[in-house]
């Protein structure tokens, strides 16, 4: 079974209330920022500073993709789903605007990192990539190569990408926008090669901090989770953002996060990981 989470709960017409950045979206066209990370990941955004975030910025839907957990993505469900419940009359003021969620995972791979949409549980980390889609698509979930070809994290190579598609597993789209200037520089190759690949493509924000959600997004006809997947399935998805985060942080903040990134979060996942596989097996890891 897989998890589309509908949390609307007024009028499908956005509003832009002074001090928001709404986005200018074509009639009947959404957008949706499909790659973005929170502070129970290695992001610094709270799940409600993303959903404020997402709101301010217009987008219709989000996707949140921590490193090989779906604890994040299960805190935003939880705080739309108390929205709902509280109503536009209740303290959840702001569910007036519309907002759904997609569950996603961005997984581990030994080759690289993938974007997992639309699934129950993350799939195993460490495992080869062909491991990966046959666990995400076992969930009847999307399968997404995020920034292809890139060089400063770990992301699937042009030949890694071509051996899988000949191999006959199921990659459902392509990042082709990710707004970091490590990903700009591969853009161009990546767009040549899926002349040859036909596969869709998708743009994400890759946010790790509030200020970036939305810069990247996917723009598709319709407005719910089930027609984005029907949007990137039949390749109406079309990326587009901007092609570096702004505003710009100070570089110590960067600094700080890369160091929580690489030095702390790692082993929270692996600490996660062995939990999970402990319990899977009966046995209870705290």
């Amino acid at each position: 079974m897989t998890k589309e989470l509908s949390f609307a709960t007024a009028s499908d017409h956005q509003t832009s209330p002074a001090g928001t950045m709404t986005l200018m979206t074509a009639a009947g066209y959404s957008r949706a920022d499909i790659h973005m990370h929170t502070n129970l990941g290695d992001g610094w955004a709270s799940p409600a500073q993303v959903i404020k975030e997402a709101r301010r910025r217009g987008l219709r839907l989000i996707a949140i993709t921590d490193h090989d957990h779906l604890e994040g993505a299960w805190r935003v469900a939880e705080l739309l789903a108390r929205e709902q419940a509280l109503g536009p009359d209740g303290d959840g003021q702001e569910a007036a605007t519309p907002l759904e969620l997609v569950i996603g995972v961005e997984v581990t791979t030994r080759d690289g990192h993938l974007l997992g949409l639309f699934v129950d549980k993350p799939p195993r980390a460490q495992r080869p990539a062909e491991e990966a889609i046959d666990e995400i698509k076992a969930q009847g979930g999307l399968v997404v190569v995020p920034h292809p070809f890139g060089r400063l994290v770990p992301s699937l190579s042009r030949a890694r990408i071509e051996e899988l598609l000949s191999k006959g597993y199921c990659i459902d789209a392509l990042e082709m926008y990710n707004p970091s200037p490590a990903n700009a520089s591969q853009r161009h190759m990546v767009r040549l090669a899926n002349q040859e690949w036909q596969l869709a493509e998708v743009g994400g924000s890759d946010a790790h901090f509030w200020q970036h959600i939305g810069v990247a997004y996917t723009l598709f006809p319709g407005q719910s989770a089930e027609e984005l997947r029907q949007a990137i399935l039949l390749r109406r998805a079309t990326p587009g953002g901007q092609e570096v985060p702004t505003p710009r942080l100070p570089l110590g903040v960067y600094v700080a996060q890369c160091a929580w990134s690489w030095l702390v979060d790692p082993p929270r996942r692996a600490w996660r990981a062995r939990r999970n596989h402990q319990n899977h097996r009966g046995v209870v890891v705290r």
